[in-house]
């Protein structure tokens, strides 16, 4: 990826964990809302099956986070998405 190339995931990522983070900085996929989750799931396919931008490595370095909205959406009850 381009130095001063972002993709849409990175952008959202850094607006949610200015909203949820607490005092050390953590981080937690509860605090979402179901709009907010299934929104870092659909860019974070984007950014892993569509983005020409994204390289390889990253791809690969954002593939567990689909994992763990996964287990956050399977643990909500949420509809698999149409991927």
């Amino acid at each position: 990826m381009a130095d001063d190339y972002r993709p849409a995931l990175a952008d959202y990522f850094d607006q949610l964990e200015a909203k949820y983070a607490d005092g050390n900085g953590d981080f937690s996929f509860d605090a979402l809302s179901d709009e907010e989750l299934l929104e870092v799931e659909r860019l974070g396919r984007h950014a892993i099956y569509e983005d020409p931008q994204v390289t390889a490595q990253e791809k690969i370095n954002l593939k567990p986070l689909l994992l763990l909205v996964e287990k956050q959406r399977e643990k909500r009850g949420l509809p698999t998405p149409d991927a």
